[in-house]
């Protein structure tokens, strides 16, 4: 995204550039046969969606999508100025989504079954 770190898009670039063309070609290929949409509605555990408004490759409106169809979406946080590559470019807030699930819902069974 425009606003993540010098450092950040350095890590990104070489990410993608370790992997092999063949292997980036073929994800190509998954990626543009894949349905977002298919069996999110049977997903039954606490799901949270994140999306940098600058991803160009998934769009905030997908992800939009997602979280209306996620039985239990415990939220939608767009990310102003990030990009595709959010535990990158956003660590800390992605660490803090999963943290949050994490106490909220394993937590409380933790308790309940103490």
């Amino acid at each position: 995204g425009p606003g993540s770190a010098p450092d950040r898009v350095d890590t990104c670039a070489r990410i993608v550039h370790a992997c092999p063309r063949p292997a980036r070609y073929g994800w190509s290929q998954v990626l543009a046969g894949l349905d977002l949409q298919a069996g999110l509605a049977d997903l039954r555990l606490p799901v949270a969606v994140l999306v940098g408004t600058a991803d160009r490759l998934t769009p905030a409106a997908h992800s939009r999508a997602m979280a209306e169809a996620l039985p239990h979406c415990t939220g939608l946080v767009e990310l102003a100025g990030v990009g595709h590559m959010t535990p990158v470019e956003a660590p800390e807030a992605v660490t803090a989504a999963i943290r949050e699930l994490t106490l909220t819902y394993l937590g409380a069974k933790e308790e309940a079954e103490a």
